[in-house]
């Protein structure tokens, strides 16, 4: 909600205070207070206001990617850098950084597209925003006669960019879920087995070790974690015709399993708060034996391990993952339609997906890239920054260029990851689905995880939980 920018309130007139003679000194002071009033307004009131679209460029970029931050340590500019921007007779492109919150991504390309100007030629979304943005009308059909042959994409990564029999988005990076736990633990069969293991662990005595750490608190990390873990234990939420199928037998199963791994400890209240960042630090200090993150996490695990940093093992997780990742799309108000398929179509082949995986980290959307390294090397600084964005955001997690020690996930675990992952239910409405089940999840596992009374079982709390997701993917 936008909150009103503060009044102004002039100082007063007049001749001055009484019992002073010509009000000389109380003048004075008034204009010293307008003008730190002129100087510190504009800034105040910048930042209470509403953000407006965006106005026309006042750079060199004739081709704008409206994006999040750069996560890859200079990767995606050296890609960018690399694939088009140093081809002789192309309009430059820069990506434009919006920020690094996905839902203020999301607000603002929206707002962009909406105010159609044609500011912004290519989206990167997230995957789950494809049939908004798509229902919307704010996307162009992709030129799919640029991208030659697609077998080199994983089916459900290539048909995750399109909404209703239209190709709308092309994969530019992928992403799933990986379990990482410490070296002296065995990879786990399925989630009975995890938990089993955990519990095994924690019974010693004063252990104070979580079980298993992830993405709990209330964000959409808790949706992708709870989607996992009801797929885990054979249930499942929205099937793939769009129904809710929660309150199935397999459903109610699959929560209420839930339920026993939050009351048996393994996954504890400590971790209902818990980001990428805080399940990741719990790792690295060794106060989990298990962790449930992306790819990007082995990459700071793997440097700091080879100076006396958590000794770990990742591997797929035993369980379906949810598919993630970015795909760029073409705007539909954008005037340069041919430039902008271009760029979608070279930034999304072999060579960007190469420079992605093995500089940045990123999980590549096309198979190829896992066994092939760039033919343009990793090595020497990242592109410079440019008005749109630096070429590396503060806080960005390490590459192997600024990490030389770190570690790629090794190519067969995450294709075996990648083949068993699935797509978030798919609606132009995902954002209120999201919203209502991760909401209502949280809720459910804290009150289990503090022992209260009256918490709800699976059974009463699905047979709740689905007509409030019916209305939420109907759009209410």
């Amino acid at each position: 909600m936008s909150r009103p920018s503060p009044s102004t309130t002039s100082a007063p007139g007049g001749t001055g205070g009484r019992g002073t003679p010509s009000g000389a000194e109380p003048v004075g002071h008034g204009v010293i207070l307008l003008l730190l009033l002129l100087v510190l307004l504009p800034s105040l009131g910048a930042s209470a206001a509403p953000t407006p679209p965006p106005g026309p460029p006042r750079d060199d970029c004739v081709l704008r990617i409206a994006s999040g931050a750069d996560v890859s340590g200079g990767a995606r500019e050296r890609a960018l850098q690399a694939v088009w921007n140093g081809v002789g007779g192309r309009p430059r492109a820069c990506f434009v950084a919006i920020s690094s919150v996905a839902d203020e991504q999301r607000s603002a390309m929206i707002s962009a597209a909406q105010s159609k100007a044609g500011h912004y030629d290519v989206y990167n979304l997230d995957i789950q925003w494809i049939p908004e943005f798509a229902e919307g009308g704010y996307l162009r059909p992709i030129d799919t006669s640029e991208h030659g042959g697609t077998n080199d994409f994983l089916s459900q990564i290539w048909s995750a960019g399109a909404w209703d029999g239209v190709q709308y988005a092309v994969p530019f990076n992928t992403d799933v879920g990986l379990l990482y736990h410490l070296d002296d633990l065995r990879e786990p069969k399925d989630w009975r087995d995890m938990t089993g293991l955990a519990k095994a662990r924690r019974a010693g005595p004063g252990s104070t070790v979580l079980g298993l750490t992830g993405q709990f608190a209330s964000y959409e990390g808790l949706t992708v974690n709870a989607l996992e873990a009801i797929w885990a234990n054979g249930g499942d939420v929205v099937d793939v015709n769009g129904r809710v199928v929660i309150t199935q037998k397999e459903g109610v199963e699959a929560v209420r399993r839930l339920i026993e791994t939050v009351r048996a400890g393994v996954i504890s209240g400590e971790t209902l708060g818990s980001t990428e960042t805080e399940s990741l630090t719990a790792f690295r200090k060794r106060h989990a034996l298990f962790l449930r993150h992306w790819p990007s996490a082995h990459e700071v695990l793997s440097g700091e391990s080879k100076s006396g940093g958590v000794a770990f093992r990742a591997a797929p997780l035993p369980w379906p993952g949810v598919l993630g990742g970015q795909y760029l799309a073409v705007s539909r108000h954008t005037v340069r339609r041919d430039a902008a398929q271009q760029l979608v179509a070279a930034l999304t082949g072999g060579e960007a997906a190469r420079l992605l995986y093995h500089c940045g980290g990123f999980a590549p959307a096309r198979v190829s890239a896992l066994y092939a390294r760039p033919e343009s090397g990793c090595g020497g600084p990242s592109p410079a920054a440019t008005p749109s964005g630096p070429a590396a955001e503060p806080g960005s997690v390490p590459s192997p260029t600024a990490e030389p020690e770190s570690e790629s996930v090794r190519p067969d675990t995450l294709l075996r990851a990648l083949t068993q992952a699935r797509a978030r239910p798919p609606s132009p409405y995902y954002s209120q689905f999201s919203r209502v089940f991760r909401t209502e999840v949280h809720e459910l596992l804290g009150c289990w995880s503090l022992g209260r009374k009256g918490c709800e079982d699976a059974r009463t709390f699905t047979a709740g939980l689905a007509p409030k997701l019916r209305k939420a993917l109907a759009g209410g």
